[in-house]
């Protein structure tokens, strides 16, 4: 599995005020179409955090129910995890370290979205779920950096995810 160590702000394990853990999944079908959720004002792959006593596998199990109405089974563990050492972890004040863990989830298995169970940000918000072909998916991404449809960090975490995947994996 790759890890890669984002630490703009230099900080040290003992800076951190606390540890959050994430699974993300690159959920994909066999035309390579990538689903991506747009929520908050920003895009990404679905997932979300880890409950307590809950593996990473269940986790995303659970996510991706919860973001696309779907039952899908994680068959094989994460590819890659990006911990980051954030200075102000989503403008909260708060020093954290955050490791995500990411999944390549196969199916053709279409998003229901009479089954979704959105959290309460969720609610609030514009919540949409689309999808790119994984061909387009660096292309896209960078163009909503430049025109600030995505989260700076989220972006960034995604483009990573997606040339380590394209590295492991091929685009074909």
């Amino acid at each position: 599995m790759k890890r890669i160590l984002i630490n703009d702000n230099n900080l040290n394990l003992d800076d951190i005020d606390y540890e959050v853990i994430r699974v993300k999944g690159i959920v994909m079908d066999s035309l390579k179409n990538v689903i991506l959720v747009e929520n908050n004002n920003t895009f990404q792959l679905p997932g979300g955090h880890i409950r307590k006593d809950e593996s990473l596998e269940i986790c995303l199990e659970r996510e991706i129910k919860e973001e696309l109405g779907i039952n899908l089974k994680i068959a094989q563990g994460p590819f890659m995890m990006i911990t980051t050492y954030d200075n102000n972890y989503f403008d909260s004040g708060s020093k954290v370290c955050s490791k995500i863990y990411y999944y390549v989830i196969l199916s053709d298995v279409e998003p229901d979205l009479n089954n979704l169970s959105l959290d309460a940000l969720e609610k609030e918000t514009d919540f949409n779920i689309l999808k790119v072909n994984l061909s387009e998916l660096d292309s896209f991404i960078n163009n909503c950096l430049d025109n600030s449809s995505i989260d700076p960090k989220i972006g960034r975490e995604m483009l990573l995810v997606i040339h380590e995947y394209n590295n492991l994996f091929g685009r074909d």
